[in-house]
C-alpha cells in the first residue's frame, strides 16, 4: 500500500497547526484546547508505509509578567503518534497526555479525527497568575529512528511545524482562586 503516491511532492502543501486554539481555566490551572491540522508530507507517507511512527510535540509556555522571560515560564511537553499497522492495515493514533490508542482504517480518517478539539493541561499552582501562554506544534524529529534523524534536518519535507502561537488566558474568577 504505497502511500507516498497519495500526495505531489512538488506542491509542498504539507502542514501541521492548530485549529481555533483556546483557553480554559481549571481547577488545576489552564487547559490549552485545540484541533490539529496535519497534512504529512510525501516523505513522512513515505516512512508510515514502511512502519516508522511520527511523534508529534505540542509545547505550552505560560508566563506571568509582562515580558517573557524564556528561563522563567512553566513549561508543558505533550505528546501524540501516529503510525501504519501492517497487519491490520490500520493506522494508530496514540495520545501519551490522555494514555489512549484509537485505530482508523485510513489515514484520512486519522487526520479527521485530529481536527476534533483537545486539551492539553498547564497545572498551575493555587494563586500563580498567567498573563500568556505560548503555544506550538511540531514533528518530533527526535524520535525517529537514529539512521533517519541526521537527514530529517536537512530535508524539507521534514520540517513541520507551526509558529508561536500567543494566547491571553480568560480572566480568573473568585473560584478559581
Amino acid at each position: 500500500m504505497p502511500l507516498a503516491g497519495c500526495r505531489d511532492a512538488d506542491r509542498g502543501q504539507w502542514q501541521v497547526d492548530f485549529i481555533e486554539p483556546r483557553l480554559v481555566r481549571t481547577g488545576e490551572g489552564l487547559d490549552f484546547i485545540a484541533g490539529v491540522d496535519l497534512e504529512p508530507s510525501p516523505a513522512m507517507l513515505d516512512a508510515l508505509d514502511r512502519g516508522v511512527a511520527l511523534t508529534f510535540l505540542v509545547a505550552l509556555r505560560a508566563s506571568s509578567g509582562k515580558v517573557w522571560l524564556p528561563g522563567l515560564d512553566e513549561r508543558r511537553r505533550h505528546r501524540f503518534e501516529i503510525s501504519y499497522l501492517p497487519l491490520s492495515q490500520h493506522f494508530q493514533l496514540v495520545d501519551f497526555h490522555n494514555d489512549t490508542r484509537v485505530t482508523f482504517p485510513r489515514l484520512s480518517m486519522l487526520t479527521e479525527a485530529l481536527r476534533a478539539p483537545r486539551a492539553w493541561s498547564i497545572p498551575l499552582e493555587p494563586g500563580d497568575e498567567v498573563s500568556r501562554v505560548r503555544a506550538r506544534i511540531q514533528l518530533d524529529r527526535t524520535r525517529l529512528p537514529s539512521p533517519m534523524r541526521l537527514p530529517t534536518w536537512f530535508e524539507e519535507q521534514w520540517r513541520l511545524g507551526s509558529g508561536w502561537q500567543t494566547l491571553v488566558p480568560p480572566e480568573a474568577t473568585e473560584s478559581d482562586r
